[in-house]
């Protein structure tokens, strides 16, 4: 059973108290659904989280595929694989920060401390590129189609550099 520790704010003292929630704050959900949210949330295809969360054992195949896909439609279901999906990524997006700090911290006090003049640099300058000072610059082509009233254009100008040929003269022999 879903057993999870929630506070409760309380108007009268403006305090909020510890107590146990016997259902989620999401509410709605069955062990099996949050299981299966959890799962899905986790990267795990729709098929093999329903097979981790529900006894499947009688089903066929395309019995599961039918049910995981039902149960992913549920509004409920999905709004808390969305919500799962969301903290997931709000926590690798603060783990990725972090790593950044850690770098530039670390590149820092090799730039400060490092023995040689050369590991000192290489800090000084891998800390500029961490923070943008050094940019590669390449050229962009542009990448758009011509129109076609840019190829006749184009095409006539060529018409007009061309040397006409005396049908008399023919052509050279190769």
């Amino acid at each position: 059973m879903y057993d999870a520790t929630m506070t409760e704010w309380n108007e009268a003292t403006g305090t909020t108290t510890a107590c146990k929630a016997s259902a989620p704050v999401w509410s709605g959900l069955t062990e099996k659904q949050e299981r299966f949210a959890l799962r899905v949330s986790e990267g795990m295809n729709f098929s093999a989280a329903y097979r981790e969360s529900y006894d499947t054992s009688g089903m066929s195949q395309p019995s599961v595929w039918r049910e995981a896909h039902r149960l992913s439609r549920n509004d409920k279901v999905a709004m808390r694989i969305a919500e799962l999906v969301a903290v997931r990524e709000e926590e690798e997006h603060l783990q990725s920060r972090i790593r950044a700090y850690r770098v530039t911290a670390h590149l820092e006090e090799m730039m400060r401390t490092a023995k040689s003049e050369s590991a000192r640099l290489r800090a000084a300058e891998l800390l500029g590129k961490t923070v943008g000072l050094f940019i590669d610059k390449t050229e962009v082509k542009d990448a758009r189609e011509p129109t076609i009233a840019e190829l006749e254009e184009k095409l006539k100008k060529r018409l007009k550099s061309l040397k006409p040929v005396n049908p008399m003269e023919g052509h050279p022999k190769d």
